[in-house]
């Protein structure tokens, strides 16, 4: 069952009075609420031990895994492997902190998160060369919709009717390789070559409602946005045994290189009262959808003492000036009557900017032998916002922070683990600011709960 906070739907009900007001930057047509979408780096886990250890595998990936990781570890495979994980499960909890009232949601996740292989390089019988290829959910936010009616008389309202469903993805498809130029393999390269798509989902109604001057009114708006963005990446990974033990890790990956995009934006609304009313219709599918993905630096430090291993990582994702995260391609109108007069306005294509902060985000990992096949694992990661300015950002600013844990059972070919993730963090407050963002919006807790389990073959 969901429970809305009134006062988390305060952002979009004041336009509804007034729904000609348009943002004198942004231009957006339906000044809807913003969109609980948090666009963070490294918030996703994936692999049969990396993700039950935080993601702290800069140094010490070795099987097909580090094709995410770091490629330079796809040469410490003796032979072919298969991996796939999958967050099965997720439960997230959106709670709102002034009022105490929660949004929760639940979802099988039938897709995994992650599909890698490593093998020998076709044709050549070469030791120290190995190629891997994968497909990675690099980040995604999908909590699931949310569909309410609910009595809004406190707030100058009668029923309101209230739906959102919005999503967040970059996936990865790459192919990587990994050599060593020495024969012990105490120094390994790698450099993996991908297409990364971004892609963004909102689809928000509001209908319902309200009195203006003591007379009867309805309102209803809706907002149908997707688009698609496709850019080429490049991952260029080191690792060193540095000792006995201790082993060193780096990865770099310039910016994404933008390749094209897609969209497709389709908005309505409408207020009508006793002495009138606005209507508003935008539709454009040849607008530009754009997401830029950073250049990222990663460094990581792994020892191994006999039933033991524990790795710390560090990523640096580099800020992004401010670009156009959508912009349309033809103009809407607005429709207004009044007494018996209609007055039609064209207004300019809606455009919306977006900004990225510079992150640094950190993970710690380890995992203790307890048995002939089984291994124990624990790790804690941060994934802290990239936006940079969250009133005019559209999208959502949560700091998350995250404990994993599990269990991994390999035998000789076959292995497997499950294991479970606590996700937490805080979406602050919006004060005034303009267009589609313009009301307060009340802080947000933010936890979820996630059942990982992955499997592994070795040929």
């Amino acid at each position: 069952m969901r429970k809305l906070s009134k006062l988390s739907l305060l952002p979009v009900l004041a336009p509804f009075a007034a729904a000609a007001q348009i943002a004198p930057i942004t231009n957006t047509p339906v000044p809807l609420s913003k969109a609980l979408v948090f666009p963070n780096y490294d918030n996703i886990l994936v692999g049969k031990d990396q993700a039950i250890e935080g993601g702290a595998y800069i140094a010490r990936a070795g099987d097909s895994s580090a094709n995410f990781y770091n490629p330079a570890g796809l040469v410490q495979s003796e032979g072919a492997s298969l991996n796939a994980s999958s967050a099965g499960y997720v439960y997230t909890k959106l709670t709102s902190k002034l009022s105490g009232a929660s949004i929760s949601s639940s979802k099988l996740d039938n897709v995994p998160g992650y599909i890698g292989s490593v093998s020998k390089m076709p044709f050549v019988d070469a030791r120290n060369l190995r190629v891997g290829l994968s497909i990675t959910r690099a980040a995604s936010w999908s909590p699931g919709g949310v569909d309410q009616t609910f009595d809004a008389s406190a707030l100058g309202f009668g029923r309101l009717n209230y739906f959102s469903a919005a999503s967040f993805q970059t996936q990865v498809y790459q192919a990587a390789a990994g050599f060593s130029p020495v024969w012990d393999r105490s120094l390994r390269l790698g450099l993996g070559v991908g297409l990364a798509e971004t892609s963004y989902s909102n689809n928000n109604t509001v209908s319902g409602t309200q009195s203006s001057s003591g007379q009867p009114a309805q309102f209803l708006e809706t907002i149908r946005a997707s688009g698609s963005d496709y850019a080429l990446l490049f991952t260029f990974g080191a690792q060193w045994d540095v000792i006995a033990g201790l082993t060193v890790g780096a990865i770099f990956q310039p910016p994404g290189i933008e390749l094209w995009n897609t969209s497709l934006v389709t908005s309505e609304s409408s207020a009508v009262g006793a002495t009138g009313g606005t209507a508003q219709y935008y539709r454009d599918d040849a607008g530009t959808f754009r997401y830029k993905l950073p250049l990222t630096v990663g460094v990581g430090a792994a020892y191994r003492f006999r039933l033991f291993e524990v790795e710390a990582d560090l990523r640096y994702h580099h800020a992004i000036s401010q670009y156009e995260f959508y912009r349309g391609s033809v103009p809407y109108q607005t429709l207004t009557t009044s007494a018996g007069n209609i007055t039609v306005t064209t207004l300019p294509p809606p455009l919306v900017r977006y900004a990225a902060k510079r992150v640094f985000n950190g993970a710690i990992g380890g995992k203790a032998r307890i048995g002939a096949h089984s291994t124990v694992h624990l790790g804690f990661n941060t994934a802290l916002s990239p936006v940079a300015d969250p009133v005019t950002s559209p999208l959502r600013e949560a700091n998350l922070y995250a404990f994993s844990g599990g269990v991994d059972f390999q035998l000789t070919h076959f292995g497997a683990s499950v294991g479970a993730a606590y996700q937490f963090g805080t979406s602050p407050g919006q004060s005034a600011a303009t267009g589609n963002v313009t009301i307060l919006q009340s802080e947000i807790l933010l936890r979820s709960f996630s059942v990982f389990y992955a499997i592994s073959y070795d040929f």
